[in-house]
């Protein structure tokens, strides 16, 4: 798997357990392995995509990978 590839399904799963599940880096981490990824892989596309602000870590009762919240008062009015 390519460093784009590798991000994509990161970004995927968590897209698609928002709001459902949170999902710890090792979740996300062992999910990948299956399915052929390293763990430098994924830890490399976890760094990419939180440097990159489309995932943040969340600490609420134990460290998780989550979409960004946009919250009323963080969106400019026009």
């Amino acid at each position: 798997m390519d460093a784009a590839e590798v991000q994509k399904k990161v970004y995927e799963m968590v897209e698609k357990m928002q709001g459902k599940k949170k999902l710890k880096p090792k979740d996300i981490s062992n999910a990948l392995e299956a399915e052929g990824a390293t763990k430098e892989e994924v830890k490399a596309a976890l760094r990419e995509l939180i440097d990159g602000g489309k995932l943040v870590y969340s600490y609420f009762g134990g460290t998780a990978v989550e979409i960004p919240h946009t919250e009323g008062s963080a969106n400019p009015q026009s």
